[in-house]
């Protein structure tokens, strides 16, 4: 056990290098585990404990589930948001469960929003909410993305910016297309 071998003054010193060099020694020990878990139970204690820092302790006395990885790191029981992030921070891609628990979390953030625009009479910002949720919008938002698809449409035309209209391919109508030549044919559109 490295903690009986060195200086106890590296256990509690207040200097990040020292703890970077503690928690490093502490990770090959043998009772790590309960060591953290000793040091997670008492929340009193300073110092580096099972590898852990104080601060990384205080993390966890919320009373959030926490698990040792492979690597005997102190990290979030998986299944949980936090436990999401954490994949990220320690650059791993997150497991199943982790995706599935930021996959609801999203989710239930969406329908919030979503409730919130409903409460206001429906908006385009519902009817993209719909669309990410995978439902079909509701009258409420179909309604405003299409007035606000009228809107813009207008203001377009108002700065000359909006497309003619041409006749309808199916129709075998010839149609001149913008900027051709003077004199030149039209072609009929293929069907």
């Amino acid at each position: 056990m490295p903690c009986t071998t060195t200086d106890p003054e590296l256990w509690h010193s207040r200097s990040s290098r020292d703890r970077a060099l503690a928690v490093a020694l502490c990770r090959e020990c043998p009772l790590r585990q309960e060591c953290a878990q000793y040091a997670l139970d008492r929340p009193e204690l300073r110092g580096v404990w099972g590898a852990t820092t104080a601060a990384d302790r205080r993390g966890f006395a919320t009373g959030r589930p926490h698990r040792l990885d492979e690597q005997r790191r102190l990290r979030p029981a998986c299944g949980l948001v936090s436990a999401y992030y954490t994949h990220f921070a320690y650059r791993e891609q997150p497991c199943g469960e982790c995706a599935a628990a930021w996959a609801d979390h999203l989710l239930a953030e969406r329908r919030a929003r979503l409730e919130s625009e409903h409460a206001r009479g429906g908006s385009a910002l519902g009817y993209g909410l719909h669309r990410r949720i995978g439902e079909p919008a509701c009258a409420d938002c179909l309604a405003a993305v299409r007035a606000r698809n009228a809107a813009s449409r207008q203001r377009r035309a108002r700065r000359g910016l909006q497309r003619p209209r041409t006749a309808s391919p199916a129709s075998g109508s010839t149609a001149v297309l913008p900027g051709a030549q003077a004199g030149a044919r039209g072609f009929a559109a293929a069907s």
